[in-house]
């Protein structure tokens, strides 16, 4: 059932509409992801990703009740809604692997990774939603996919310095948000925008609190730290905003222009470590990333 704040989500639409809102997105979450810097997640990341949580779901739902909505769940529950929290659990598990990844690892190689996206985003849009994939996007998702494996066999010494697991986890981030995203964009035509956000948090807050339980006593003194729950309370209000114009540009655009767009984000995203932390620009990937914004002028002028 969709909540009434879909007359306004339903509004507008059409691809300018939804690039504005990826772009509004790729802004807020560019901040946020620089807080999985933060102190804390050297020493008790899974209190850091519970706080998180929970500030996402109090907000969530403190808004839903404060507009006089009724909670979706809550009374009775359906399949689809039920199944929904499951993908949001799989999202919450994304979340998790992408949060440590980022406070361990060079950001460019994790959005570097995480830039298969694209490639499971638009083998579900076209083969499970049946979206026109088209000549433009066919030849810049080949492109990509192309650019990418060479880059990986140039660099492939400093993935193989990596730990084994850490070799393989952005990638795996990768599949996970190409294949979390399309079927939001699938579950938020039956539930809308809104209650789609609020059924998934309630999976990523079940996710995490589990991960949490299973080191509680390592990790409970962070739950009692005020610069980590002021970190969180930010990096929360910030992913929520972001969260909501992504699923605006799926509503808005599609699938397919969605899992383009958002893996523009990757340029902005190493930027912004670059300015926070002084990382260091790796010209090979950054190259890439300047390409793959090259090739999204190109499938937006002439798609």
């Amino acid at each position: 059932m969709y909540s009434p704040l879909e007359s306004v989500f339903q509004s507008v639409d059409g691809p300018a509409w939804s690039a504005g809102a990826e772009l509004a997105s790729i802004l807020l979450f560019a901040r946020a992801n620089t807080l999985w810097r933060a102190r804390g997640m050297q020493t008790t990341p899974l209190a850091m990703l519970l706080i998180r949580s929970l500030v996402a779901l109090f907000v969530l739902c403190g808004v839903t009740w404060a507009m006089g909505y009724s909670l979706p769940g809550f009374g009775s529950w359906n399949v689809l809604e039920g199944l929904t929290v499951w993908l949001g659990m799989f999202g919450g598990l994304g979340l998790l692997l992408f949060a440590t990844s980022l406070s361990q690892l060079p950001s460019r190689l994790v959005f570097f990774g995480g830039s298969v996206h694209l490639f499971f985003g638009a083998m579900i849009g076209y083969f499970v939603l049946g979206e026109n994939m088209g000549v433009i996007r066919t030849l810049v998702t080949l492109t990509l996919l192309l650019a990418q494996v060479v880059l990986w066999w140039k660099d492939r010494q400093t993935w193989m310095a990596l730990k084994r697991v850490q070799r393989w986890i952005p990638f795996f981030i990768g599949f996970i948000w190409g294949t979390y995203y399309p079927i939001i964009g699938m579950v938020q035509q039956e539930h809308g925008v809104w209650n789609t956000l609020l059924l998934t948090e309630y999976g990523v807050f079940i996710t995490l609190s589990v991960a949490f339980l299973t080191q509680v006593q390592r990790q409970w003194k962070g739950l009692k730290s005020r610069e980590n729950i002021q970190s969180m309370g930010e990096q929360a209000l910030l992913s929520i905003m972001g969260q909501g114009f992504s699923a605006l540009c799926i509503s808005w655009g599609g699938v397919l222009l969605h899992s383009i767009l958002t893996n523009f984000s990757t340029v902005i995203n190493v930027s912004a470590f670059r300015l926070r932390f002084g990382e260091r620009i790796d010209w090979r990937y950054m190259g890439f990333f300047l390409a793959y914004g090259a090739l999204m002028i190109v499938l937006i002028y002439f798609d």
